[in-house]
């Protein structure tokens, strides 16, 4: 189909999550002190640059999370100026029980989610909150960029919840449950 097909389409919006993060760990099992400490470590990390990433789409616009990853990201895949917002950015994380007890870091990780997902007073954002935040950049890309190709540069988590909201809006596109690095993802 070639770029002519997308200079013509109604609007585009793509979504890609950031580059892989390099940043790892040699502690698997971790105390909740330490599994917070280790999430703070990651949104500081920098990417592997080393990624391919190819569009044949002409942005119009690209805006990333506020995130690090996500701005380093952006800033090697589109041609502007990206704009950051923390609207894109990934659902936060935290230990739900402050414990000296040492777990797996996935089990961790699992268990903030899970948390997240309840609502739980543990994580600073909740479910419904996280929707609200996607929906608000939907908003912001069709009231401020009605017909454009918009780029959005977010997290893996985060995308889920925004192709969920995206599908729910009539957009046409792929959901997949776990957004691949550096992968575009489209929806009209």
């Amino acid at each position: 189909m070639g770029s002519t097909y997308y200079q013509w389409s109604k609007q585009m919006i793509g979504v890609v999550r950031h580059f892989k993060v390099n940043f790892k760990t040699k502690q698997y099992w971790m105390t909740a002190d330490q599994f917070n400490h280790w999430v703070e470590q990651y949104d500081q990390a920098a990417i592997e640059t080393a990624h391919p990433f190819h569009s044949t789409i002409m942005w119009d616009v690209c805006w990333s999370s506020d995130l690090l990853r996500a701005t380093n990201t952006a800033e090697l895949i589109y041609d502007g100026v990206a704009e950051p917002t923390e609207l894109l950015r990934e659902i936060g994380v935290k230990a739900v029980l402050l414990i000296k007890l040492k777990l797996p870091i996935h089990i961790w990780m699992m268990l903030g989610r899970i948390a997240w997902f309840c609502s739980h007073s543990s994580q600073s954002e909740t479910k419904q909150q996280t929707i609200q935040r996607a929906n608000q950049i939907i908003d912001m890309v069709e009231q401020n960029y009605a017909g454009a190709n918009v780029l959005l540069v977010s997290h893996g988590a985060f995308m889920k919840v925004l192709f969920k909201e995206l599908k729910r809006r009539g957009y046409k596109g792929k959901i997949v449950m776990t957004p691949k690095n550096g992968e575009l993802y489209l929806f009209k």
